[in-house]
């Protein structure tokens, strides 16, 4: 079930009804009603690695979620070679996030498996370049 600061979050946000929040439950309820302690974070996905990248996505390009895509603290280029990986491992992310706000604990989550790279499968296998992203979580800036 939704708390009320929850309810007035999304209403305010998205314009849903009573009626649909209704529908709101289970893991999805746990979500909303700990986005407030995640909205204090943002996730970095930043180029450590790039050879031969076409797209010339570049080492230090970042991408900055907070929670989403944000163009204005973000630069290089967005490839969508690389995009397809780098969004999968937000959406883990968000869920990890949302565990850690349920734990009650105050520092970030770790990112264990923090590294990612692009779908372009290199020279040696039939492709060109390599790019890989590493992410971690800081506080909003």
């Amino acid at each position: 079930m939704l708390t009320d600061e929850a309810k007035e979050l999304l209403k305010g946000a998205t314009g849903v009804t009573d009626e649909q929040l209704a529908n709101i439950r289970g893991g999805e309820a746990k979500l909303w009603n700990n986005m407030m302690k995640t909205a204090g974070m943002q996730t970095i996905a930043e180029v450590v690695k790039s050879e031969r990248c076409f797209a010339q996505v570049k080492v230090g390009d970042k991408l900055v979620f907070d929670p989403f895509l944000n163009p204005e603290k973000s630069n290089g280029v967005m490839c969508p070679k690389a995009l397809l990986p780098v969004m999968s491992q937000i959406g883990a992310i968000w869920e990890m996030s949302l565990e850690w706000a349920v734990s009650g604990k105050e520092e970030f989550p770790e990112i264990v498996w923090s590294n990612v790279r692009c779908l372009d499968p290199g020279i040696e296998n039939g492709g060109l370049g390599e790019v890989v992203y590493s992410f971690r979580i800081e506080p909003i800036t």
